[in-house]
């Protein structure tokens, strides 16, 4: 099978790579015999390249001579998301003093590629299954469809089928969207494209910045290839920019990329459950006392009910030194302030 010229910048020659590029030369062969073109939607980590591999699939298809059009879905924000997408109509809300047609229309002819599309809303995602099955769109506040011609390119480094059973994304929107689905697979899983990723890149960066051509040592060489790359192609990228304008020396060597060893991301540490119970109980017994039984709480058979004396029971009569105290109290207050008591006698509390 021929390649397609402009599929070459996708370096490398690892198992995943191969399979990208001879599904996507299978269906630029097939353009002439296709009326429409399938949606293709294209899966991985951050980083892996997605956007990069979509302008090559428009650069390589039919649409090369229309526009392409790039939507990031989640630098928009959702009020604004749908108006950007669809257009809108003159008075369709506060400020639309003019009519504005949308992206979808700006791509006519041509491709429109939905970066992030997992994260789009619920009414959205409704819109864009309706622009997959009819072609049209409707602006906010028109009474009537546009048709439109577009190739749908969309990404997501999300697991869209883990969304759908959490009822995040529409199942219907995800199988129109992948009709032709690519998987780009993480640097850490690509070990032989490393290497040949780390050169061109740090060439590139010579020449962009006019530097000399910088060559890799073979302690850097290693370093490369031990590390996992959480940051996939773009990490490697940034790093070869970096070392190209930091770097004095010829011969890069490892420790000017200052690469720091990852653990694995397979890596767990071991579940309490499975250690081993004997250990754990020894270590249990040894570091804390058995614990010794408290002695039983004594419950009063007394309660606020049984101490309450019966409503229809009468009042204790005062008893003699009861009015003896209250009338004590009195004359000590009569004789702090005898006007007082005198004028009103009504303040007293015992009236």
């Amino acid at each position: 099978m021929p390649e397609v010229k402009q599929l070459a910048d996708l370096i490398g020659d690892s198992p995943g790579i191969e399979a990208i590029r001879e599904r996507v030369a299978r269906l630029l062969q097939r353009q002439g015999d296709l009326r429409r073109l399938p949606p293709v939607l294209i899966e991985g980590e951050t980083g892996t390249g997605k956007g990069l591999l979509a302008r090559m699939i428009h650069k390589a298809g039919p649409r090369a001579d229309g526009p392409f059009v790039d939507v990031n879905c989640a630098a928009i924000p959702e009020t604004l998301l749908e108006a950007e997408m669809f257009g809108f109509e003159r008075g369709a809300f506060t400020d639309a003093r003019r009519a504005k047609p949308g992206l979808f229309q700006a791509a006519n002819r041509g491709t429109i590629f939905l970066d992030e599309v997992g994260l789009l809303s619920e009414p959205l995602q409704a819109k864009l299954l309706k622009v997959l099955e009819e072609r049209s769109v409707r602006r906010l506040g028109a009474t009537r469809d546009e048709h439109v011609d577009v190739w749908i390119l969309t990404a997501t480094n999300e697991d869209l089928k883990s969304a759908i059973q959490r009822r995040r994304f529409r199942e219907d929107l995800y199988h129109r969207l992948a009709v032709l689905s690519l998987t780009l697979p993480p640097l850490r899983q690509r070990a032989g494209d490393v290497l040949t990723l780390a050169e061109h890149f740090l060439s590139r960066a010579c020449v962009d910045y006019g530097m000399p051509a910088k060559t890799l040592a073979a302690d850097a060489r290693a370093a490369l290839l031990a590390y996992a790359w959480p940051g996939n192609v773009r990490e490697l990228g940034n790093l070869m920019e970096r070392v190209a304008l930091l770097s004095s020396e010829s011969d890069v060597t490892a420790e000017a990329l200052g690469l720091t060893s990852v653990a694995p991301s397979n890596a767990t540490a071991t579940p309490p459950c499975a250690r081993s119970p004997m250990r754990s109980a020894t270590t249990r017994s040894s570091r804390s006392p058995a614990p010794t039984s408290a002695p039983p709480v004594r419950r009063l058979a007394s309660t606020a009910s049984s101490r309450r004396p019966p409503a229809d029971r009468p009042p204790r009569p005062a008893s003699t030194e009861d009015q003896q105290d209250r009338s004590a109290i009195q004359q000590r207050a009569v004789g702090r302030c005898p006007a007082v008591w005198s004028a009103s006698p009504q303040l007293s509390p015992f009236h």
